[in-house]
């Protein structure tokens, strides 16, 4: 029964990620506001303390900071969730969310750990 169930949570982790587009971080600016999955290469991240102290940590997708075209957070709520290793560098991932704006460019924030995956 416990197979069952994670395979139904697996096929609609799968469907959430297949009914939005997929973009790139170049072309991220002309989602603002729709539902996106982004993919692209970790290049790299960068661990964080927001204003409260709580850990939170910068994405850097295709690029490193400051030359990357999106911006990406995990924010307290998932950094938890969100395990990054060094050796994820380098792998294509997958995030999920609304692409919003921030400072007058893409961001794309991170609030639930189920909204970045690597792919395979």
């Amino acid at each position: 029964m416990k197979s069952i169930i994670l395979s139904v949570f697996f096929l609609i982790s799968l469907n959430c990620f297949g009914q939005s587009d997929t973009i790139s971080a170049a072309t991220a600016k002309n989602f603002i506001g729709k539902e996106v999955v982004l993919k692209g290469t970790l290049k790299g991240f960068k661990p964080f303390k927001d204003r409260n102290g709580k850990d939170i940590l910068f994405l850097d997708i295709d690029a490193s900071y400051p030359d990357t075209e999106i911006g990406v957070t995990v924010f307290p709520d998932a950094f938890s969730e969100v395990n990054l290793k060094p050796e994820d560098i380098g792998r294509t991932v997958l995030i999920s969310g609304i692409v919003e704006e921030y400072r007058g460019k893409p961001s794309l924030p991170i609030s639930e750990g189920t909204q970045i995956k690597f792919k395979q």
